[in-house]
């Protein structure tokens, strides 16, 4: 399918999209943030062990989703990505439903495993608008979900930890699966799909073989990073609050608080980070944002009250959100047309792969070392990162890897 022949979404079908996506991420960011509140309602008692089990939980999600995601992006070229996405959705609310009835944590992580290899919302949403942007616009319209993702991220955490304290966790699963159905529909009977023409075999034996290595590792290491960073000091963070505060009353809807606030200012980073990339160049801006996170992440381990977490956690997430969309541009523009399935297939399992570590490392850092630490060890890696990029935006050291890596495929 190539580009020109691509579908040109209308005006209705996009925003449609946006109000599903925005469903379906609150949907899920309604009740994942809780998962170590959960599991110690599943019998697990200690905040630490909790904490462990949580990482464990959403390792095993991102686990299973590595591994489909790649399979899911093949198909997406083939059937077209709104197929994906309606995949994604439906399963979701099936799978996450059922969450809602587990009585113990392995069952629980059953479910988790089964979430990782049907779902992938955001993934396919992200092809399917890479693959209807009008000519010129995708910038702007893979900003505008990532912005849209980062809003629902916040209102999820917000209003799920208002309904937890209220009704309980447990009940929330149900209003997630229910969101999840219905973003389903909204995709179902309102959006554009971009079907692949039936020009299939020969075109794609043009483009057949591995795809380009750099241009998508430019944008795979930074999406690797700072969904390590983001997801990493999740299991924690209500941890750390009750720590901070010194009482047990209101944690979960105090975490919402600020899980939220640093999704709205994630959603504002995204923005401006599509609007300097078309300025200063996507490696600039990742390796600037990079750089801004984790110096804003270091701190975070040594704070001493609610206000000063709040603040450094905005102004991480601010930088953190600026690099995604503009990491998502650069895979996007490292494929043909017809192979934007599979790469952003490859960029989905890379991303599963951070949600696995991060969770799990944060979840096994705050059991060993204390609540402080998932804090400040994301913030090291985020610099490593901005290192990396450095080496790689040296033409020398391009050469270099280039050399490394065909005498590795020899």
């Amino acid at each position: 399918m190539r580009r020109a022949e691509v579908p040109v979404a209308g005006t209705l079908s996009f925003g449609i999209l946006l109000v599903s996506q925005l469903a379906a991420t609150a949907g899920f960011m309604f009740v994942m943030p809780f998962m170590p509140l959960y599991v110690q309602q599943l019998g697990v008692e200690s905040a630490g062990d909790a904490a462990a089990w949580a990482g464990l939980l959403n390792t095993a999600t991102a686990a299973t989703m590595a591994l489909a995601a790649p399979l899911w992006g093949r198909l997406a070229d083939r059937l077209g990505p709104k197929s994906m996405l309606m995949r994604a959705s439906f399963a979701g609310a099936l799978v996450v439903g059922l969450m809602g009835l587990a009585t113990s944590p392995w069952q629980l992580l059953a479910l988790r495993l089964v979430q990782g290899t049907l779902t992938g919302t955001v993934a396919a949403a992200t092809v399917l608008v890479s693959a209807t942007a009008p000519q010129g616009r995708a910038g702007q319209r893979l900003g505008t979900l990532q912005m849209i993702i980062f809003v629902a991220a916040a209102l999820g955490p917000f209003m799920g930890g208002l309904f937890a304290e209220l009704v309980g966790i447990r009940a929330s699963f149900g209003v997630t699966g229910a969101l999840l159905f219905v973003s389903g529909v909204l995709v179902l009977f309102g959006v554009e799909g971009a079907e692949s023409a039936p020009e299939e075999e020969e075109g794609r034996a043009e483009t057949a073989g591995p795809l380009p290595r750099i241009g998508l590792l430019i944008g795979l290491i930074p999406l690797f990073f700072v969904h390590v960073a983001i997801t990493g000091v999740q299991p924690a963070l209500p941890g750390f609050v009750g720590e901070l505060t010194g009482a047990s009353a209101g944690v979960a809807g105090l975490s919402g608080q600020i899980i939220g606030a640093g999704a709205l200012a994630a959603a504002l980073g995204s923005v401006a980070g599509g609007k300097l990339a078309e300025r200063l160049g996507a490696q600039r801006v990742m390796i600037s944002a990079l750089v801004l996170a984790g110096l804003a992440s270091l701190p975070q381990a040594a704070v001493a009250s609610i206000p000063e977490l709040f603040a450094l956690r905005v102004l991480a997430s601010f930088a953190l959100g600026a690099v995604i969309p503009v990491a998502n541009l650069v895979v996007r523009a490292s494929v043909p047309a017809e192979r934007q399935g599979e790469a952003f297939g490859v960029a989905a399992s890379a991303t599963s792969v951070a949600f696995g570590i991060g969770p799990l490392g944060g979840g096994l850092l705050a059991a060993s070392f204390g609540f402080g630490a998932p804090f400040f060890v994301p913030g090291v890696l985020l610099l490593a990162a901005s290192a990396v990029l450095v080496v790689l935006a040296t033409p020398r050291y391009v050469r270099m890897l280039k050399m490394v890596l065909a005498s590795l495929v020899s």
